[in-house]
């Protein structure tokens, strides 16, 4: 298996493990105080802001890479690291799933919910809410459970030697060993 896409893998997952975690511990739950006008301006607000080019380049790595590295894993003759790598393509895929058939179309309709006294916040929050922040949960939980296995397969990945160096280490004397 080739390090770097693996490495990269990790990366970019883990940043947008770490986007989704902060949002569900901190964003998510300082919204739920406010009131319903001011919930729904600023997920409106919040939703402008995030797609950038910079969230895009994470968000699309963080599906792309943990499927280059799979690739990369030697599938053919699978090693616990290839199973780990595996295992989190199939969870960043399903993560990016939920955001897209999910999470960003609530987003578009919460942009273009008609707004104009309370009960219209209110009825815009309802629909949107509950639903997004549950969505939200499992791609976090999906993006960290692919992180922890991309870590896992960078922890149980054969380092890979040279075959001069193979020889040459099998070949060096080793030390006598203190008692």
């Amino acid at each position: 298996m080739t390090r770097l896409p693996l490495y990269l893998a990790t990366v970019s997952v883990g940043l947008f493990a770490g986007f989704c975690f902060c949002y569900a511990v901190a964003i998510t739950r300082g919204l739920a105080h406010l009131d319903d006008q001011a919930y729904v301006t600023a997920m409106r607000r919040l939703n402008e802001a995030v797609p950038s080019v910079p969230f895009f380049l994470v968000f699309g790595g963080s599906l792309l890479l943990p499927l280059v590295a799979f690739a990369f894993s030697s599938p053919r003759h699978p090693t616990w690291a290839t199973w780990l790598v595996g295992a989190a393509a199939v969870c960043c895929v399903a993560a990016f799933a939920i955001s897209v058939a999910g999470n960003v179309p609530l987003n578009g309709r919460l942009a273009a919910a008609v707004t104009r006294d309370a009960a219209d916040f209110h009825r815009a929050r309802q629909t949107f809410e509950h639903t997004w922040n549950v969505l939200h949960l499992f791609r976090t939980l999906l993006s960290g459970l692919a992180l922890v296995l991309l870590v896992g397969a960078c922890l149980t990945h054969p380092r890979q030697h040279s075959p001069t160096a193979t020889a040459a280490s099998a070949e060096a004397p080793t030390a006598p060993r203190a008692a």
